[in-house]
């Protein structure tokens, strides 16, 4: 809520919202001063207090209390929905500091997929680019990472298929307008590349996976710094339980995102192995590297077995106050039965909260965010009366649950974000008579 305080002779005003003091006020001239209270959707419904007080060396002015009352819709109403082009889809969606949405994705176009971007405008969803969608590589492909730079600039990660038919990742910086800037990353064929972050200067880091030359499968990571200086290029990571270097390439390796939290790069993924040198089975893992050179940091995370359910991944991450959430999938052991889970580990590497979502024949999470009252909110897909589903969760203090979809064609949520003022972004897509469209929706928080 904008609120605008005039004053005389004021030299500095401060304002508290229900006792909490508030960003400082602009001073806009003339003795206006401006700022904002701010309210994040039904988590602030009922009553508030803003106070005033203006001050100039010892004096100081105390206007009397306004009282206001916020009253939001229910979390989980659908605020709005876009389909794009016929036969798209999204994979992946940022929110501006304007509250507006970067989403990835893909286009149809001559038959084949290519890689594609477009911003909507956070108050109803259309697109704000002139040129609309951009197509980013004339080849087949998709976008499958973005993340925004603190000026603005756009990082991309995308898997394109080269003339020689083999897949290489292209990892390139755009601006603000979603076009080139020609800063890309050096990349050689025959790794995916799947999750992006940038740091605080702008740089990035990015992952996924490849062959590792040895018959097994490892996590790539590749660095770039702000200044366009490549420092790593799919890089391996291996695991190795418990330090045991001979168990190495015993395990297939995958890394589906990246966040940055405190300085360390938290790569979301899974492991496939004999964890419990047994039987070979997938588990999600939470994989700590150094940002500036990708090594391995300790502790590795590994998601565990609990009763039957000895299968899972982790498919997305998200910096949250108390450390780093993940939202992947469990599964038992015979394959028949899956459910969203999301943890949330520490800095030492311990699972400080974890919460399994009702069980189906099919249900995974995709993407995970962090409102700004610690909330977790999850995307993902459930097979519904024999349908699939896209799902927008809320958890961790928030307790929604958002269906795309009720009719008897098939929907996915592959990611979600947050606006500034935790109203939420998800995108993914949806089938209407037959045809499948990108979709990317805001639901109220």
């Amino acid at each position: 809520m904008p609120v605008t305080v005039t004053t005389e002779g004021a030299s500095l005003l401060r304002a508290t919202l229900d006792g909490a003091e508030l960003e400082p006020f602009t001073d806009q001239g003339g003795g206006v001063w401006t700022g904002v209270a701010p309210c994040f959707g039904a988590v602030d419904n009922g009553a508030h207090v803003l106070e005033v007080t203006a001050t100039r060396g010892p004096l100081a002015h105390v206007w009397p209390p306004v009282m206001f009352e916020v009253a939001a819709p229910a979390p989980g109403d659908l605020a709005w929905g876009r389909l794009g082009p016929s036969g798209s889809t999204s994979r992946r969606v940022v929110a501006t500091p304007e509250g507006d949405a970067i989403e990835v994705g893909a286009v149809l176009i001559d038959g084949a997929l290519r890689p594609s971007i477009r911003k909507r405008r956070g108050e109803d969803g259309a697109e704000i680019w002139a040129e609309g969608t951009i197509v980013l590589d004339s080849r087949e492909g998709a976008v499958d990472a973005v993340a925004l730079t603190p000026t603005g600039e756009i990082w991309v990660a995308m898997n394109v298929r080269q003339a020689d038919n083999k897949w290489r990742p292209r990892i390139l910086l755009l601006d603000a307008e979603g076009h080139a800037t020609g800063v890309e990353m050096p990349t050689d064929a025959g790794a995916t590349v799947r999750g992006i972050a940038s740091d605080d200067a702008g740089g990035c880091i990015a992952v996924g996976f490849g062959g590792s030359g040895y018959g097994d499968t490892d996590i790539k990571v590749w660095r770039m710094t702000a200044e366009g200086v490549a420092v790593v290029s799919a890089k391996g990571w291996d695991h190795a339980p418990n330090g045991n270097e001979a168990l190495k390439h015993t395990f297939d390796d995958l890394a589906f995102d990246v966040v940055i939290k405190d300085g360390v790069a938290w790569v979301a993924g899974a492991s496939v192995g004999e964890h419990d040198g047994v039987w070979t089975e997938s588990r999600g893992v939470l994989v700590p590297l150094d940002l500036e050179t990708g090594a391995r940091l300790d502790p590795v995370s590994v998601q565990e077995a609990s009763g039957g359910w000895r299968h899972g991944m982790y498919l997305g991450a998200a910096a949250h106050p108390d450390g780093v959430v993940v939202v992947g999938y469990g599964s038992t052991s015979d394959g028949t039965s899956q459910r969203i889970e999301l943890a949330l580990y520490d800095a030492s590497g311990a699972r400080i909260w974890w919460v399994p979502e009702a069980a189906a024949d099919v249900a995974y999470g995709t993407g995970v965010a962090v409102s700004a009252h610690g909330g977790v909110i999850a995307g993902g897909v459930v097979k519904v009366g024999g349908v699939l589903r896209g799902v927008v969760l809320g958890r961790k203090g928030l307790v929604y649950e958002h269906k795309v979809s009720s009719g008897p064609e098939a929907s996915a949520v592959y990611g979600v974000a947050v606006d500034p003022w935790d109203q939420v972004f998800s995108v993914g897509e949806l089938t209407s008579a037959g045809v499948q469209y990108a979709r990317a929706a805001l639901v109220r928080q």
